[in-house]
C-alpha cells in the first residue's frame, strides 16, 4: 500500500499579503521616526525633543540636516529639575546668547488619553535661524528608577529635601537629624575624596549639598565652617 504524499499547508495569498504589508509599514514607521522636531518660526528655530531616550548620535545628525552646529545632550535629573536647560554659546569662547528654553503651552500637559512618560517629559528650546556659532545644550529629564542624577540639583532647591533650610555651616549631625525627619540618609564626601562614603568624622559640619539620586542626598563635609559661605 503506497501512503500519499504528505502536502504541507501554504500560507493562503491574503495572508502574505497582510504579513507584507505589516512588515513594510513597520519599516517605514521605524525609518521615519525622529526623536526631534524642527519647526522654522519666523526668524527663529523651535526645537522640541520628542523622544528624551534616543541616542545622542541620533540628535547630532537631525540637528547636522538642518545646518546646527549644536551639540545636545540629555541628561538624567530630578523631577523638579526636568526640563530645565543650560546652554553654552560659542562653547570655543562661552557668553550668552540668543538660544533658550521655551515652555509648552499648560494645555499640552493636560492630554486626555495617556503617553508614555517619554512623551510627557517633550521640551523645547528656540534660537535664531542665522545663529552660525557652536552651541552646547545640555537638557534635564526625569531619571529613572534607580538612574543616578547627572545633573544633581542643590539640596536646597524646589522640591528637594531641605527646600528654603539654611544648612551650609551647620554641623554635621544638625543636617542629619533633619535629613532623617525627611525620611532620606545621606553619604558623605569632603576635599580631596574622589569616592562618597557611607559615615563622616563626628564634629564635621556640612559646607554644601546636592542629590546624586532620587532620596540620596551627597553632603560636602568639612572640619571647619567656611566663613565664605552662607547659609
Amino acid at each position: 500500500m503506497t501512503t500519499p504524499p504528505t502536502r504541507r499547508p501554504r500560507p493562503s495569498p491574503s495572508a502574505g499579503a497582510a504579513w507584507t504589508t505589516l512588515a513594510g509599514l513597520l519599516a517605514f514607521g521605524l525609518g521615519q521616526a525622529s526623536a526631534l522636531d524642527i519647526e522654522r518660526v519666523g526668524d527663529h528655530y523651535v526645537i522640541t525633543v520628542k523622544d528624551l531616550l534616543a541616542d545622542p548620535e541620533v540628535y547630532q545628525s537631525e540637528l547636522r540636516d538642518r545646518g546646527l552646529d549644536i551639540t545636545l545632550r540629555v541628561a538624567p535629573t530630578s523631577a523638579g529639575n526636568a526640563r530645565r536647560m543650560f546652554v553654552l554659546h560659542d562653547v570655543d569662547s562661552p557668553a550668552l546668547g540668543p538660544a533658550r528654553a521655551r515652555e509648552r503651552p499648560h494645555h499640552h500637559r493636560r492630554r486626555a488619553r495617556p503617553v508614555p512618560a517619554a512623551r510627557r517629559l517633550r521640551d523645547r528650546g528656540e534660537g535664531p535661524v542665522d545663529y552660525a556659532k557652536k552651541a552646547e545644550i545640555i537638557l534635564g529629564r526625569q531619571a529613572m528608577l534607580g538612574e543616578k542624577y547627572a545633573i544633581p540639583p542643590g539640596l536646597a532647591m524646589p522640591g528637594e529635601p531641605l527646600h528654603c533650610v539654611a544648612f551650609v555651616n551647620r554641623s554635621l549631625a544638625e543636617v542629619q537629624e533633619l535629613l532623617r525627619e525627611r525620611g532620606v540618609r545621606a553619604r558623605f564626601i569632603s576635599n580631596g575624596q574622589r569616592r562618597a562614603q557611607d559615615s563622616a568624622p563626628s564634629g564635621c559640619y556640612v559646607l554644601d549639598g546636592v542629590m546624586s539620586a532620587h532620596g540620596e542626598p551627597l553632603l560636602l563635609v568639612g572640619s571647619t565652617p567656611n566663613p565664605r559661605l552662607t547659609p
